[in-house]
């Protein structure tokens, strides 16, 4: 068992993420939304994609996302049969006994050249042994939802470290770039990102930074 953050830190939930081998995933990856009891322990996925988040930064965003999924959106979250999913939310995948492995986040929304899109970010995947596995899971759950939800493309946002020399080549090489390729995605733009000084509704408020101080 890994703790993420030490139990006895005042102030942060205990995490733990337990370490899954070959041999205990036979019965394979499930593909299912986050759901509000899931958030806390969703945790330690976000952070491996942005660490140093805060927790509260984290709940505020998951909890944004699920409070505006369509009414419409089924129980299996779309992955499969069922409603209509919802046409933003926040995709998981999971173990037979429930462990997080990896997650998404989507909105389908209009785009000028190919007309209704899933934009994905905060693609993560945690896992010690099957990296390739998890993530052609959360593609596959992806191009499944895009399907579902009548969009003409997908739109995927990745850190930038999968765009830099050093994780391409060699035998350090990240195998997410390749399975986004293996599933028919290329890289199609750059995006640019400019932060500006405007109130962050997901930011902890003063207040709170001033009582993390102390």
């Amino acid at each position: 068992m890994i703790y993420v953050n030490d139990p006895s830190a005042p102030g942060l939930p205990s995490f733990s993420v337990l370490a899954i081998g070959r041999a205990e995933m036979d019965d394979g990856f499930i593909a299912k939304p986050l759901g509000r009891r899931q958030i806390d322990q969703a945790y330690p996925l976000v952070c491996a994609l942005a660490p140093g988040l805060g927790v509260d930064q984290w709940r505020a965003f998951a909890a944004a996302v699920l409070d505006s999924a369509t009414l419409g959106s089924s129980a299996d979250g779309g992955a499969g049969g069922g409603r209509q999913p919802a046409s933003r939310g926040i995709m998981t995948v999971q173990n037979a006994q429930g462990y997080l492995h990896g997650l998404f986040s989507y909105t389908a929304e209009p785009h000028l050249l190919h007309g209704r899109t899933l934009c994905v970010d905060n693609f993560v995947v945690l896992d010690l042994f099957d990296v390739a596995g998890v993530a052609e899971a959360l593609l596959q759950a992806m191009e499944g939802l895009a399907r579902r939800l009548g969009c003409a493309a997908i739109h995927t946002t990745l850190p930038d470290r999968f765009a830099r020399h050093d994780s391409l080549q060699g035998s350090g090489r990240d195998p997410i770039p390749d399975c986004f390729r293996t599933e028919g995605h290329r890289q199609e733009t750059i995006r640019f990102c400019k932060e500006l000084a405007v109130v962050n509704d997901n930011a902890p408020t003063l207040a709170e930074g001033r009582r993390d101080a102390e």
